[in-house]
């Protein structure tokens, strides 16, 4: 075991030049050696475990901390919302505004790894900063720099990430697995990214991507010495683009689980990511990994036996650990067996930890024997490598999420924005979609392209196609449709599709009336799905779901934002086709001028035409609103003050409205699909903006 925190009895730290690590940090890097000595002289090696507090937000300030060896987060909280200010690695420093202001923390300090730092007691900090000019000058200057806005530390919203990926089984997929997720993670972020070999011999990934270089573990004792650069001579270079370091840890009395976090710490000073893929046994070296772990992915197999003991192995560890059940992952890698489990069997077996299936795709095999090349590169399209991808996006923090709203003939315009996203390359990695927007969201996730959308509502161009959907109920107690006719012409797009099928991630919601709560389909056949969401109360007969009643998603979420973000997305595009108040009043005004100008046209006609144009008017009037218009004009109204709400969850709201359009006008899709599409280009600066963005944190 270690010797406790705090103590600088630690052999280890007995070796660490205490002059040097202080000349690393900004504040201190202009004064002679001798200064450097003496200054050091007063500071103590405190250490600091993964998750340890050093002060909280509103504390008093009682020292001066430089980074040796570590990760740190500076955060506040505001109304219980945690806002990150700063991420801090070595040559940074805290603590230095309080002891001048002799006021409270304004953050608070986290430890992210088992971190090392240089103390100065506060009266030494100020007895430093009075008899040296050089340090009260850069305090200085850099404190004007900070009130100004302009502190020049802008890295400091840099985080890096360590990601390991255990099993507890041999040859099920996981190196595999850690090679593609490295290539997937370049490909997506363009960032610094390593993977870490950590088996016993340090080869095993060498072997696969024919990179034979490797470094035993004790090679890196006391890197906290180390200038930032000692690694690039034993770091490979892939062509995909990720850097690789083979570190063989398997020598007797290696100690390698001491030496590990101040590797990872010294690999966060360049890395983004840190990939440590990790042996089959469970030794104090990969315990040691995992418990410095942001997040862990667990690959197994589908052979239940395997699921089971990696279940239980996941929970150990996560007791163990204290570690954040949403940072746990389980990957269920079913080339070999080939057996495809679905979501809903994945929830039941494994709860809220987030869980992936990688489906069996034909060629991974015989690619991983033949090639170096990592398959997702050779292969983007395939099965394989799209979920891979979307657990890369999910990572890096960029899956693009687009909500689907409802609006029954206004939601066609959604049509159109689909159409620009596609021809402009704007990634979906999910689509939540409610009553209309369900339907156009699972055609297009099973692989429809937008044109392909767009020729099956162009299908439905008149009244009567649209006469022929309407299969009336005989005994219309729960609803005047039985909806059957609408599921079975466009059942033949969606045939007999899942949601596992699919090859962008898709959630459908219901609204359940039993529980008056979102019911969001994730397994199961999608046209069942799509059934229960297009069920408008009182026109579709509703669905019954285990003894629950499910109608029209829209009714409680008709702008599924909140679906999206339970589905992990961080970039959300949401198009709501309700119209605004002022669309409103617009549209009435249009109508007025409309009809005085129908008004004046008729008054030049003859006494014949005159007479029946008021008759036309007399029989609209006795038939308009009918009882359909005044239902549907109700839940429209109230679903547009919901859509309202729910956009403020969305990065990028598109309204493609319709000024002068009904709610029945599915028979003429043009128009809308053509104002989905202008109000998407309109919007295309900041959505190319929004999916860019590569968030550090």
């Amino acid at each position: 075991m270690d010797p406790p925190l705090g103590s600088a009895a630690n052999p280890r730290y007995q070796k660490l030049d205490k002059p040097a690590l202080l000349s690393l940090c900004p504040l201190f890097s202009g004064l002679s050696p001798w200064e450097l000595k003496s200054i050091s002289q007063l500071m103590r090696l405190v250490e600091y475990r993964k998750d340890e507090v050093i002060y909280k937000e509103g504390g008093e300030a009682d020292r001066f901390h430089v980074v040796v060896s570590g990760r740190f987060e500076a955060s506040t909280a505001s109304q219980g919302k945690k806002k990150v200010l700063a991420y801090l690695r070595r040559g940074d420093y805290f603590g230095e505004m309080s002891l001048l202001t002799s006021e409270p923390h304004s953050a608070t300090l986290r430890a992210l790894s088992d971190s090392l730092v240089l103390e100065l007691k506060k009266e030494d900090f100020k007895k430093t900063i009075e008899h040296n000019a050089t340090v009260a000058l850069e305090i200085s200057r850099r404190l004007s720099t900070r009130l100004r806005g302009t502190d020049d530390r802008s890295r400091s919203l840099l985080k890096s990430d360590v990601i390991s990926i255990f099993s507890n089984q041999h040859r099920i997929g996981r190196t595999e697995f850690s090679i593609n997720l490295a290539a997937s993670l370049f490909r997506e972020t363009h960032q610094k990214i390593i993977l870490l070999d950590m088996s016993p011999s340090g080869t095993e990934i060498s072997a696969r991507l024919h990179m034979a270089e490797k470094v035993p573990i004790t090679r890196f004792h006391n890197i906290e010495n180390e200038p930032a650069g000692v690694l690039s001579t034993l770091v490979l270079k892939h062509p995909a683009g990720f850097d690789v370091l083979n570190v063989a840890h398997g020598e007797k009395g290696s100690r390698g689980e001491s030496i590990l976090s101040p590797l990872l710490n010294h690999l966060a000073i360049e890395y983004r990511f840190i990939l440590i893929d990790l042996p089959s046994e469970m030794d104090e070296m990969v315990q040691k990994a995992l418990s410095q772990s942001d997040s862990i992915y667990f690959v197994t197999d589908s052979n239940i036996n395997n699921v089971t003991e990696i279940k239980e192995v996941a929970q150990e560890i996560e007791k163990e650990l204290s570690f954040p059940e949403d940072k746990i992952c389980v990957v269920i890698n079913e080339v070999f067996l080939g057996i495809r489990t679905t979501q809903s069997t994945r929830r039941e077996l494994f709860g809220k930890k987030m869980s992936f299936s990688l489906p069996a795709t034909p060629g991974i095999k015989e690619h991983e024997e033949l090639h170096a090349t990592p398959f997702v590169v050779d292969e983007p399209e395939a099965e394989y490598s799209r979920v891979v991808r979307h657990i890369a996006r999910r990572i890096s923090n960029n899956l693009v999420g687009i909500a689907l709203g409802s609006g029954a003939a206004l939601g066609l315009a959604q049509i159109g924005v689909l159409k620009v996203l596609e021809r402009e390359k704007i990634p979906v990695d999910i689509i939540a979609g409610s009553s209309i927007g369900a339907l156009i969201g699972s055609l297009y996730s099973v692989g429809k392209t937008a044109a392909e959308v767009e020729q099956i509502a162009l299908e439905i161009n008149s009244k009567f196609r649209v006469s022929r959907l309407l299969d009336f109920n005989l005994f219309p107690v729960r609803g005047l449709l039985h909806g059957n006719l609408v599921i079975k012409h466009f059942g033949v797009h969606l045939g007999n599709k899942t949601f596992e099928d699919s090859k962008i991630l898709l959630k459908i919601t219901g609204a359940n009336l039993s529980t008056r709560q979102v019911h969001i389909y994730e397994s199961g056949y999608i046209s069942d799905a799509v059934r229960a969401s297009i069920a408008i109360p009182a026109i579709f007969k509703p669905v019954m779901l285990n003894g629950e009643m499910i109608v029209d998603g829209g009714i409680l979420s008709p702008l599924p934002i909140k679906a999206l973000q339970q589905a992990g997305a961080n970039k959300i595009i949401a198009v709501n086709v309700f119209p605004s108040s002022r669309d409103i009043l617009e549209r009435r005004i249009l109508k007025g001028e409309a009809d005085e100008k129908e008004s004046h046209f008729i008054k030049q006609k003859n006494v014949l035409s005159r007479l029946f144009y008021r008759l036309k008017k007399s029989c609209v009037k006795a038939f308009y609103p009918n009882v359909f218009d005044i239902l549907m004009n109700t839940i429209q109204s109230m679903e547009a003050e919901i859509s309202e709400i729910e956009a403020e969850g969305a990065d990028v709201v598109i309204r493609p409205v319709v000024s002068n359009a009904s709610w029945v006008e599915l028979f003429r899709p043009q128009p809308f699909i053509k104002r989905g599409e202008e109000e998407a280009i309109k919007m295309l600066p900041r959505i190319k903006e929004l999916v860019s963005q590569q968030d550090s944190a």
